[in-house]
């Protein structure tokens, strides 16, 4: 009974993994989100093309500070302020999660960790991707392919800082403030969370894509869910999701920034069906 109860978890889960993946295409391919799709001369293919530009987004993302702003600089300030706050209370913040849990939250928050997990992003990406390539719809393979770089570019950076910090997980019972620098262990791998940061990077770029207010809350929604989840199973400390959280949002911000750039540059001339005005629409834009 015990074994039937366990497989009939896994089973809703996979349902709603399906269903929330079936929900997310159907927000961003909506006719009121997709019928003004610009014209333009990158169609947003997997191809050659895309991946020079993947390169070349990559290196604008690292090189990035070079040319921030003020305001910039006072978002880095806020967020390393805010992560070193959390980073006092780390191990207060983990005790409080582990003392309240139970079953049901155990298994949300299982749930909510399987989101941020390479086969259900990569599977998200997929199925936006395949489903522009069927509909021939630019808007989906854009939001699937920026998905891919910001997601990506995310990763690398996230791996790279964690293994050279070597920050121990809280189930090491090694404490909040032990780092173990260029350690290959898992368990040495806490600062920032993969799985918050792959989160946000992805659901910023769908946030950014479409105009449907609901698709925006169920992003950030379920990539808080993600972040939450790896406190309450012991993987990260509260400061590891909160820095990895940001740097997926801010990475994906600017590998969407870079494409609006990349957009303007071109001379547009775009014919669209607007629903909400009647006739055809002829946009001109340089």
């Amino acid at each position: 009974m015990k074994e039937m109860g366990i497989n009939r978890t896994f089973s809703l889960k996979r349902i709603l993994t399906l269903i929330l993946s079936m929900v997310f295409v159907f927000m961003i391919v909506s006719p009121r989100n997709l019928a003004c799709e610009e014209a333009t001369t990158n169609d947003y293919r997997l191809n050659k093309k895309y991946l020079i530009g993947f390169g070349n987004d990559f290196f604008e993302v690292v090189k990035s500070p070079g040319s921030w702003d003020s305001k910039d600089w006072w978002r880095l300030t806020a967020v390393l302020g805010t992560g070193a706050l959390l980073y006092v209370f780390d191990q207060k913040i983990h005790d409080w999660s582990q003392d309240r849990h139970t079953p049901e939250t155990e298994d949300w928050a299982q749930f909510g960790s399987s989101l941020g997990n390479g086969l259900f992003l990569g599977g998200l990406i997929t199925s936006l991707y395949l489903g522009g390539e069927i509909f021939d719809e630019r808007g989906l393979r854009k939001t699937a392919l920026l998905s891919l770089e910001s997601w990506l570019t995310a990763g690398a950076l996230v791996i790279g800082l964690k293994a050279i910090l070597g920050r121990a997980r809280p189930y090491t019972g090694m404490g909040s403030h032990y780092y173990k620098p260029f350690s290959f262990s898992s368990g040495y791998h806490s600062f920032p969370s993969g799985h918050a940061a792959s989160a946000f990077a992805v659901a910023t770029v769908i946030a950014d894509q479409t105009d449907f207010i609901l698709a925006d809350v169920l992003a950030y929604s379920l990539s808080t869910l993600v972040a939450v989840s790896r406190v309450h199973k012991s993987k990260h400390w509260a400061s590891d999701i909160f820095v990895g959280s940001a740097l997926g949002y801010f990475i994906g911000k600017k590998i969407c920034s870079l494409h609006r750039d990349q957009d303007k540059k071109n001379v547009q001339l775009g014919f669209c069906l607007n629903p909400n005005v009647k006739g055809l629409t002829i946009k001109l834009s340089f």
